[in-house]
């Protein structure tokens, strides 16, 4: 009988083992290390998203501050939308075409320039948050 259960204990470690090591994140799809990779996409496209939405409150509230006859001392800053620059992951940088990074698009039209605004925009919607932005 200790054979015997011996034996089922074996088997169940066994088992146990060889369940465990198939199960360690991959499948027959091939997704192992998967997980990390779109993890950090996950990120990225979150921080994506963040400054789309950044860009769009700051720009309908600059246009709000400007059909409502306000001084340019009542049109918003950008702060939020330049933090949400400096959080893109360095390969939205590269879209930023000639002018240089997001970050420096980004200051550009909150400054009034508007072919950066429209480099900003372009970026929103190439990255699917067109509807985000004015």
């Amino acid at each position: 009988m200790r054979r015997i259960a011996g034996a089922v204990v074996v088997a169940a470690v066994v088992a146990g083992m060889v369940s465990g090591c198939s199960s360690d994140g991959s499948d027959d799809s091939g997704a192992s290390g998967d997980s990390g990779a779109s993890g950090a996409s996950e990120v990225d496209r979150a921080w994506q998203e963040n400054y789309c939405r950044e860009l769009g409150s700051w720009q309908r509230a600059r246009n709000s501050a400007t059909e409502e006859g306000a001084e340019s001392d009542a049109v918003p800053d950008g702060d939020a939308v330049v933090s949400a620059a400096r959080q893109l992951p360095s390969a939205a940088y590269e879209g930023a075409g000639d002018d240089g990074s997001m970050l420096d698009v980004t200051v550009m039209a909150v400054r009034g320039d508007t072919n950066a605004e429209g480099e900003a925009v372009a970026y929103c919607s190439a990255a699917g948050f067109e509807t985000l932005t004015r």
